[in-house]
C-alpha cells in the first residue's frame, strides 16, 4: 500500500470528504486534495498535512533493535517536527 491508498483508506474510515480536508488544509477547493490524490507520488509534507487534517498521524518504527518510534507532527501547521515515543516520560 502506497502514500496515497493510505490516505484513501483513512478518508474511507474517517468518513472525510475532500471538501472538509481541503478546508481543513486552508485550500480554497476539494480539487486542490483530489489533485494530490491523482498524482502518483506524495511529498512527506502534504502526506503529513492530510493525515493532520483526518486526525491521524504518521509514525517511523526501527524495524530491528529496541523499536524506538518517532511521531510526525504538524502541531503548529507551520513546521513538521517528530518525536520520540520511546522516551521514558519526563525526558524531553
Amino acid at each position: 500500500m502506497n502514500e496515497i491508498e493510505i490516505v484513501k483508506t483513512m478518508m474511507k474510515t474517517k468518513k472525510a470528504s475532500g471538501a472538509v480536508l481541503a478546508e481543513k488544509m486552508g485550500f480554497k477547493t476539494a480539487s486542490a486534495v483530489t489533485n494530490r490524490l491523482q498524482s502518483k507520488t506524495m511529498t512527506v509534507e502534504v502526506l503529513i498535512k492530510l493525515l493532520d487534517a483526518m486526525d491521524c498521524e504518521l509514525v517511523i518504527r526501527n524495524k530491528v533493535g529496541d523499536k524506538e518510534s518517532f511521531v510526525v507532527d504538524n502541531e503548529n501547521r507551520n513546521e513538521v517536527k517528530a518525536y520520540n515515543t520511546s522516551r521514558k516520560s519526563g525526558d524531553k
